[in-house]
């Protein structure tokens, strides 16, 4: 009889046993849908980082635990999670069905914000080679200024010396005298 007892319970609680419900601290759809998201983010980042195995702990174990406190959960029930979903690959592909296009709204966002920034970086970089061509025009006007001064100190220093000065007086004196002298004879 007890084998009869044993033999009908025992299925019974092998179908009890295989009940649909979540154990405990498991994250709920909509939670590790937001997790899983920023993951792949982290994810994506470290590969900027330099391959060697101590920067990359480094860095992907700091920014983890900020994805992990922004969601109030830590590494261990994200992993107990993780694997829960994996042993549901309908739920797990649900939750990827969301989490793929969020992905792409932020990395479209990041493009859009990276294109603002560029343009503010090019209108600066305008600016600053605007004012550079107005430094680099006043400065030729200003050499420009300094060359015609120059010129002008070559002028005086080419004008004719004392010598050359007193011969010209001499010259002029005669004339003068020849034209006083022609004039007083005809005033006569």
């Amino acid at each position: 009889m007890r084998i009869y007892i044993i033999l009908f319970f025992l299925p019974l609680l092998f179908l009890l046993s295989c009940k649909d419900e979540k154990a405990a601290g498991i994250l709920s759809h909509e939670d590790m849908q937001a997790v899983l998201v920023d993951v792949h983010i982290v994810d994506g980042t470290l590969f900027e980082v330099p391959g060697f195995p101590d920067s990359l702990y480094k860095y992907s174990f700091s920014k983890y635990q900020r994805v992990f406190d922004k969601h109030h959960t830590d590494s261990a029930q994200f992993r107990k999670s993780f694997i829960y979903y994996t042993g549901k690959p309908d739920e797990l592909f649900d939750i990827y069905e969301k989490v793929v296009p969020a992905i792409k709204v932020k990395a479209d966002s990041a493009a859009k914000v990276k294109r603002v920034a560029d343009s503010l970086e090019n209108k600066k970089q305008q600016k600053i080679n605007e004012v550079i061509a107005k430094r680099a025009a006043d400065s030729i006007k200003r050499i420009n200024n300094k060359k015609l001064k120059a010129d002008s100190l070559k002028k005086k220093k080419n004008k004719p010396d004392s010598t050359v000065i007193k011969k010209k007086r001499s010259l002029f004196l005669e004339r003068a005298k020849k034209f006083r002298g022609k004039n007083a004879i005809s005033r006569q």
